[in-house]
């Protein structure tokens, strides 16, 4: 089975950085099906430099549809992406974000070897200081966690997709929601051992802040009861997103 991939990228005011992220996808060493941009209304160039590109895609046989409208976060973008996809899986890529050139590739051979509905591989995690390290990924059994769980790696059926959507009363921690009721769902998933992305850690997930932080770990423990997990998951929740703000104040030079 051919595997046909939807990528998706959503961006508001990306200018500087959306040309590298749409280029990483254009020059996958295995085709896309489709590539949706959906711009939330971006007065920098951005618009510019995503229309400037729609031809190199027409001719290299790969669906490009871009929209340009306001949206109320995020998820919503994201979920306008999930609407209108037509590929066997959907992945996320963020403006600022790239590929690795063989990532398509990679998935594909992986789903030849034993099919999935899920997957997910490693980053290349670049930190605002301009370090890079590797934060590959595994399936946790307990806790379960986002530590060893990637978004930016990750593909998932459409169908899937389709069903649940992103819950977009998260800010922060919708895709994770949705990972935690896949886990509870009892959804086919595999991890590959590769990088499959390289992501910039900046935005709502890594804002250092303590009120910023906070929010953030209280989003994430709802997100755990939401889906039926344990109350002890507070520790998980809190103890993550405070240690993970005190490496990235540690890795961002202030």
């Amino acid at each position: 089975m051919e595997l046909k991939f939807t990528v998706v990228t959503v961006v508001f005011n990306g200018a500087a950085v959306i040309g590298k992220t749409m280029r990483s996808v254009l020059t996958q060493t295995v085709s896309p099906y489709e590539y949706l941009i959906f711009d939330g209304g971006s007065t920098d160039g951005t618009w510019e430099t995503v229309t400037a590109m729609a031809e190199e895609f027409a001719a290299a046989g790969i669906a490009f549809h871009a929209v340009r409208e306001k949206d109320t976060g995020i998820y919503n973008a994201m979920n306008k992406g999930i609407r209108v996809a037509e590929g066997d899986f959907i992945s996320f890529l963020n403006a600022g974000d790239w590929y690795e050139p063989d990532a398509l590739a990679n998935i594909a051979a992986f789903y030849a070897e034993a099919p999935f509905d899920l997957t997910y591989g490693g980053l290349h995690y670049i930190q605002s200081d301009g370090s890079v390290r590797d934060k590959m990924s595994r399936l946790d059994r307990f806790p379960v966690s986002s530590r060893n769980w990637n978004h930016p790696s990750m593909f998932l059926r459409r169908e899937i997709y389709q069903k649940y959507y992103f819950n977009e009363e998260f800010r922060a921690y919708a895709d994770f929601d949705l990972y935690l009721k896949l886990r509870k769902d009892g959804t086919r998933i595999r991890v590959i051992d590769k990088v499959i992305t390289n992501f910039v850690a900046d935005g709502v997930s890594t804002a250092t802040g303590l009120k910023k932080v906070l929010a953030r770990a209280g989003e994430k423990y709802r997100a755990y009861r939401h889906n039926g997990y344990s109350p002890v998951y507070w520790a998980e929740a809190y103890g993550w997103e405070l240690l993970k703000a005190c490496y990235m104040k540690l890795h961002s030079g202030q």
